[in-house]
């Protein structure tokens, strides 16, 4: 029976020692190419890389119908509002095009500052520019030259959003 307790402890000492970041933190990633993207917003404006450079940005994926979608999308809106030096914030709602009433609910009725775009405007089958996004929220990070540097998936702390802006921003 020795071995089962010692082969137990060995896999939970090293799952325990795992190198991936906790659920809720963004990880940093390499800053590779700038990410280029243009989503559409219900009221016609363009969310996109063309606007956003020069200064860090917090690209938001969410759902209209999902808490944590919803909590995410305050947090982020109360810390880009604070965030010295100034950053960008939007929100991208994986929704198909006939939801945009829902997406100008969200916006409205959250009070967020940033603009809330669809994702599907040209449809389902479009590759997005930031990889797979097979769940929500998820928060991408880019620098002022539009890179990405750090993601997260879930609900991400205050703390941990303005520091993540903040490395962005070097």
């Amino acid at each position: 029976m020795s071995w089962r307790v010692t082969a137990t402890c060995a896999l939970a000492c090293s799952l325990g020692c795992s190198s991936a970041p906790p659920a809720g933190v963004p990880s940093a990633s390499s800053r590779g190419v700038p990410v280029e993207f243009a989503y559409g917003t219900p009221s016609g404006e363009t969310l996109s890389s063309a606007g956003t450079r020069g200064r860090a940005t917090a690209i938001l994926f969410v759902t209209t119908f999902d808490l944590p979608s919803q909590v995410m999308a305050k947090r982020l809106d109360a810390v880009v509002r604070e965030h010295r030096p100034r950053a960008n914030a939007g929100a991208v709602a994986l929704e198909a095009p006939n939801d945009a009433p829902l997406v100008e609910v969200f916006k409205s009725s959250l009070d967020l500052s940033y603009p809330v775009a669809l994702a599907n405007t040209t449809g389902f089958d479009a590759p997005s520019p930031f990889g797979r996004i097979d769940q929500v929220p998820v928060l991408v990070v880019l620098d002022r030259r539009g890179r990405e540097v750090a993601r997260a998936q879930g609900v991400v702390s205050e703390r941990a959003l303005d520091d993540a802006l903040t490395r962005a921003a070097r």
